[in-house]
């Protein structure tokens, strides 16, 4: 025979175990997750087009106005054999983008239009199919620092890519960039 107070001790059981499997699991609501408005470590927009991939497109807006610098790698992956890649027109803001040193890239290459006046040094290897050159926007007064803006790559195999990319500041040399007087703080005494 068993105990009238079993019946009661099992369904308290059961609602302990309800409660407490409901209090764990709403600890995390309404909380804001670490990653989920984690930005990318690179400043650029990036796309895929087919078997073409673009990354850290920028946008490099010189201190004192004028021309500005242009920085993204096109990378031409997958297998098989085929004809070469070639970047037949890139615009940022509707404005066509000069570019030089590109060269038609076979599969696995990469051409990298760096925003350094010297492009690092490549290892030599047979194993790496990377070529370096530089990308200029002749007019970039209507831009602005921090702001995305779009741009359109057209490919030779009639891919085109559109996306957005960002507007950066030129960083200047260490040692080299002194505070305007006008916008440092008064001294006020201290």
């Amino acid at each position: 025979m068993t105990s009238p107070n079993t019946g009661l001790r099992r369904s308290a059981l059961v609602v302990l175990a309800v409660g407490a499997a409901l209090g764990v699991s709403a600890c995390g609501g309404g909380q804001i997750s670490q990653t989920a408005n984690q930005v990318a470590a690179v400043d650029g927009g990036y796309g895929t087009v087919g078997d073409v991939h673009v990354n850290n497109f920028r946008v490099e807006l010189p201190e004192n106005g004028g021309e500005a610098k242009v920085g993204f790698a096109v990378a031409f992956t997958g297998s098989g054999f085929g004809e070469p890649l070639s970047i037949e027109r890139v615009e940022v803001d509707g404005q066509q983008v000069q570019i030089e040193g590109d060269e038609p890239l076979e599969r696995g290459c990469t051409f990298i239009a760096s925003l350094e006046d010297e492009a690092p040094e490549v290892p030599e290897d047979e194993s790496f199919c990377v070529t370096h050159g530089s990308a200029t926007l002749p007019s970039a007064d209507d831009l602005v620092v921090s702001n995305s803006v779009p741009a359109t790559l057209t490919f030779s195999n009639g891919d085109e890519l559109e996306i957005p990319v960002g507007v950066v500041a030129g960083t200047p040399e260490s040692g080299e960039y002194t505070r305007p007087a006008e916008t440092a703080a008064p001294a006020e005494g201290h």
